[in-house]
């Protein structure tokens, strides 16, 4: 198996820098369809671009809300290669708003999936922070 773990880690990066211009159409590429997003409250499945750009928009616009500036990778980041074309991406991150005050604190776990030579999203689960070991 070829270590593709620098390719998971600049793809998620790069989704983060996307997710950081609070534009649903920045982030809409780096997911598979379908895709799932999952916080302690709620379960999301995205099958169309559509539902993706929804999605995406109404937690957008919460954060734009609360004067989001960027979310920040706290602490080191985990990147594990599954197979050729599976990976996993564990951390904890920051939102920060304009006047750089937290606003939030969460672990994130990410799994993802090589589609036609890109990694892509296949879902992503919001957890407590402490949860990372």
């Amino acid at each position: 198996m070829k270590d593709q773990r620098i390719d998971i880690q600049n793809t998620f990066g790069n989704y983060l820098s996307a997710f950081n211009t609070l534009k649903p159409t920045e982030v809409e590429s780096f997911l598979h369809l379908p895709s799932m997003l999952m916080t302690s409250g709620q379960v999301v499945v995205m099958h169309k671009t559509d539902e993706v750009l929804g999605v995406f928009n109404v937690l957008m616009e919460s954060l734009k809300l609360k004067n989001f500036a960027e979310s920040k990778i706290i602490g080191s980041l985990q990147v594990t290669q599954l197979s050729d074309n599976q990976g996993l991406v564990v951390g904890a991150a920051k939102r920060f708003d304009t006047k750089n005050q937290e606003i939030e604190h969460f672990g994130f776990t990410y799994t993802l999936r090589k589609v036609e030579d890109k990694w892509k999203i296949i879902a992503g689960v919001l957890h407590d922070p402490e949860t990372i070991s």
